[in-house]
């Protein structure tokens, strides 16, 4: 290659006119007078020369032997890589989730794809791979330099958003998505609403003002369709009702969505807005309580009825060296972590609706306690598939950082059929399952929640999911 000097240091709005640039933090006196956009300045760091062979070497070996993380028993050798932070960590936010545990970032590749390298899409997506790496591997650094770049893609998004046209613009949507996932990844103490509702009524706002732009393709369908996922969430989480605004959306984008966990996101939608009720004191009394409580417990059995039949585990009885690992000598083998996941989302709501039931009903509910070991049952037999080393081919020890997200997944589910079952045989193996995750996957807020259920402390279920940062990894 042809040494041609050192690179300049320009904007490249001022190298493009052969203008000597004067490097202003906020955007360079050139652009600033000819009123154009200052696109800021290259990292320093890439104008340096460096021996990229290593790098070049692992690249074309990462293609050669390529698959998805969930089927693949080689973990990903992201961090080997001779790259900077940013750069390690958008491959393994690609790689362990939008294109790994996730099955509703299908818009983020082809909208990241085409977007400008430096433009406000871009900077969400280095905010956000930033923050679930510091996440997925416990990384204060990562964090940290998550932190500054939020702000740099909050500045960024600001200013995109001066253009009116920007508005109805799906990487726009898609940004402001992005920064609530950031917002949740970064503050699973304070789910109040102003602290993890931010952003998604800043999407929920963009979408009122898009109207049938919000229907005009795949892509702006499935925003769509994560902008009502999300904020039900979060209103969930937060204990308060979700807008009335989102239901009439709601009900345009079933035409466009006919599948089993947008069945289960209608239900939810119900649960949220009942959990809200009671918590504001919203003038119910038990028996209207209980009856939609048992409404909602109802489509929720049957909806799990309504499965594929392709979704349904396998049983798998236990060989003796995996006895400890094991309640009741089995577990069940489901075809993928979607299907396990969404089952185990279908059985925690259900427990949920038999504890509101039991509260709110007079005397003891027959039945309520065997309802309630049935279904945290279920959910235990889900858990071993993860972590037993010889269930699954890319099962590891220690645990791979896929394996480690599914398992992250399971700490919820858990912790509520340990809280509900009568079952103290159940109630210890959940706590020594999730004390096996701690150490295996050197899971932190694993250890958490088994210390929350051996001192026997009140937290709430939505609690612990938002702790486990569940919010942001929900497939």
């Amino acid at each position: 290659m042809v040494n041609k000097g050192r690179p300049s240091k320009d904007c490249l709005p001022c190298r493009k006119r052969k203008l000597q640039c004067d490097l202003k933090f906020e955007g360079c006196g050139q652009c600033k007078r000819a009123k154009i956009s200052c696109h800021g300045y290259r990292n320093l760091q890439d104008l340096a020369f460096r021996d990229e062979t290593d790098t070049a070497k692992h690249k074309v070996l990462a293609r050669l032997g390529h698959q998805r993380p969930e089927t693949s028993g080689v973990s990903l050798p992201i961090w080997a890589l001779n790259l900077d932070m940013d750069a390690r960590c958008r491959e393994t936010f690609f790689s362990l989730f939008v294109t790994g545990l996730s099955r509703s970032c299908t818009s983020l590749v082809p909208l990241y794809t085409q977007a400008p390298a430096i433009g406000h899409l871009a900077c969400s997506v280095d905010a956000v791979s930033l923050a679930f790496t510091a996440v997925q591997f416990e990384s204060h650094e990562a964090m940290s330099l998550a932190n500054k770049r939020y702000v740099v893609a909050i500045q960024n998004l600001s200013h995109a958003l001066r253009d009116p046209k920007a508005l109805e613009r799906d990487e726009t949507l898609q940004a402001v998505l992005l920064l609530d996932l950031y917002e949740k990844l970064s503050n699973r103490q304070g789910h109040t609403p102003p602290s993890w509702m931010s952003h998604i009524q800043g999407a929920v706002s963009l979408v009122a003002a898009r109207g049938a732009l919000n229907f005009s393709s795949p892509i702006a369908c499935q925003l769509t369709r994560s902008v009502v996922t999300t904020i039900t969430i979060s209103c969930g989480a937060a204990k308060v009702s979700v807008p009335e605004s989102i239901l009439s959306l709601r009900k345009e984008l079933d035409t466009f969505n006919m599948d089993n966990k947008w069945d289960f996101m209608g239900i939810l939608f119900d649960i949220v807005n009942l959990r809200a009720e009671i918590h504001h004191n919203g003038g119910l009394v038990g028996p209207e309580v209980i009856e939609r409580a048992k409404e909602i417990d109802q489509n929720l059995a049957s909806l799990e009825e309504k499965l594929p039949k392709s979704w349904k585990p396998v049983p798998v009885l236990a060989t003796f060296h995996h006895g400890p690992r094991l309640l009741d000598r089995q577990y069940d083998v489901y075809p993928s972590h979607y299907a396990t996941q969404v089952g185990n989302a279908l059985r925690a709501m259900r427990l949920e609706m038999t504890q509101v039931i039991s509260e709110h009903h007079r005397g003891p509910e027959t039945g309520a306690s065997e309802n309630i070991n049935r279904i945290s049952r279920r959910i235990c037999h889900s858990v071993p598939q993860f972590i037993l080393s010889g269930a699954r081919s890319d099962n590891a020890e220690p645990f791979s950082p896929i394996q480690k997200l599914q398992c992250r997944t399971l700490l919820a589910p858990l912790y509520l059929a340990a809280r509900l079952s009568t079952d103290r045989r159940m109630q210890e193996w959940i706590c020594t399952s999730i004390g096996y995750m701690a150490e295996k996957g050197n899971m932190r807020v694993a250890k958490d929640i088994a210390d929350i259920l051996r001192t026997g402390s009140d937290v709430d279920y939505w609690t612990v999911w938002a702790m486990t940062g569940c919010y942001a990894m929900a497939a």
